[in-house]
């Protein structure tokens, strides 16, 4: 988009006219390439010949620039209200959006919220940690399914104060469960990081103790907030983790030859190199 921008719809543009595509509300012809249609699709068939036949309409289509123009107003309404100073904790940016937008009196759809954010955030190592949800107050000095009462006392005798504590809200750091001021916080995972590995199956353990024991010794001594994605299950065990089985066709099938002697080899280079010198006399004759 932005070489079609840049070619043909600046104000000063390669291919533009003195009616160039301005960013004010009343302009008339902004996204029309009516007229440069098969030069723009000759050119984006050479230089980016990955894009699909689909990409190339929504490309050519004067909605789609449309689109992108009311996005753009909407964002620098947005930035009045936000400002221009980087943060790094963007755990409360979709608080300052709403909160902008309601100023502004503007409405961002979800699509126009998730290309807006990708737009004015990068990743930032030192950043801190985007939370995806928080979860109830933190269990983690109880042992699962641990049962408590309202005033904090043993269930024992509890009767009516007697209140359990839902086992999915306790701590557990190796699938992505961690506590943090007395809540339970799960993070937003860095797809460019993600990983898996091939673990081999022991049928005195269950696969979820393999994985742990894998994770633990393998995983956790050099990234230490990395966690197993709990959601990735077998349909049949229903345990975390894809169980299958690899057939190593060498080593069950392949039959060791050996290498011939090298005095026959010898033999045949000489016999070879012969008739090369032979052929080379004709053509000199």
């Amino acid at each position: 988009m932005q070489w079609l921008y840049l070619e043909y719809g600046a104000e000063y543009g390669t291919h533009s006219n003195t009616n160039g595509w301005s960013d004010a509300p009343d302009c008339k012809n902004y996204g029309d390439l009516t007229e440069h249609g098969d030069a723009i699709r000759k050119h984006l068939k050479i230089h980016f010949s990955e894009l699909k036949e689909k990409q190339l309409k929504d490309l050519l289509e004067r909605k789609t620039w449309l689109d992108q123009k009311n996005l753009l107003l909407k964002a620098r309404q947005l930035q009045q209200a936000i400002g221009t100073a980087q943060h790094d904790d963007m755990n409360g940016f979709d608080d300052a959006l709403n909160a902008a937008c309601k100023k502004s009196a503007l409405a961002l759809d979800a699509k126009e919220k998730k290309q807006l954010k990708a737009a004015v955030s990068w990743k930032n190592p030192v950043a801190e940690k985007v939370i995806k949800k928080i979860h109830s107050r933190s269990s983690a000095s109880m042992p699962p399914r641990h049962t408590t009462t309202k005033d904090g006392g043993s269930a024992e005798n509890a009767g009516s104060n007697f209140l359990p504590v839902h086992p999915e809200h306790k701590t557990n750091p190796l699938y992505g469960w961690f506590a943090v001021n007395g809540q339970v916080l799960e993070y937003q995972a860095d797809t460019d990081l993600r990983d898996n590995e091939n673990v081999a199956l022991d049928p005195s353990k269950t696969v979820n103790a393999i994985n742990e024991a894998y994770f633990i010794k393998e995983v956790q001594p050099h990234v230490r907030d990395a966690w197993i994605d709990a959601s990735k299950k077998d349909h049949k065990d229903q345990e975390i983790g894809l169980v299958g089985y690899e057939i190593p066709f060498n080593r069950h099938f392949y039959q060791y030859q050996p290498p011939r002697d090298l005095v026959d080899i010898d033999a045949d280079l000489d016999a070879v190199s012969g008739e090369i010198m032979k052929l080379l006399q004709e053509v000199h004759s």
